[in-house]
Order: C-alpha cells, then sequence, then structure tokens
C-alpha cells in the first residue's frame, strides 16, 4: 500500500518535472529567438543572382501559364 503511493507520487513528480523541462526548453527557444540578433548575409552577390534566376528567368513560364488561362477562361465566358 505504501510502495504504491511513493510510486505514484514518484511517477507524478517525474510527470511534472518532464512538463518544466519542456517548459523551460520553450522559453530558452523563445527568448533565443527574440533577443538574437541576425547574421549580416557574406554573399550578397549569391542572393541577387539567385533571385535573378528565381525571377527573370521564371518568366517564360508564368507568361505561358498565364495565356492558357486566360484562354481557358475566355473559352468559358463564351460558352456559358
Amino acid at each position: 500500500m505504501v510502495a504504491s503511493f511513493i510510486q505514484f507520487v514518484a511517477s507524478l513528480g517525474r510527470r511534472t518535472l518532464a512538463i518544466c523541462e519542456a517548459f523551460g526548453r520553450a522559453t530558452l527557444m523563445l527568448v533565443g529567438a527574440i533577443f538574437s540578433k541576425p547574421q549580416p548575409s557574406k554573399s550578397f552577390p549569391l542572393l541577387i543572382k539567385q533571385l535573378y534566376s528565381v525571377g527573370v528567368q521564371s518568366l517564360a513560364i508564368i507568361v505561358v501559364s498565364g495565356l492558357f488561362i486566360g484562354m481557358v477562361l475566355s473559352l468559358q465566358g463564351y460558352v456559358v
């Protein structure tokens, strides 16, 4: 009887400590995210090159898909 009560209290204590540990880790992560300074980018030319690659070189795909979407919308509007 006493041993089972002691096990219950020990189990309850373990769970409470685990919850406190998780809350502490979450708090440390939040404080680190709020108060950390962002690192300046050392590769600014690479960023510009990647932005050009993603934005300008995909312009043809955007134009073609826009044309097809426009054709479908005009066809649907004409038929209705």
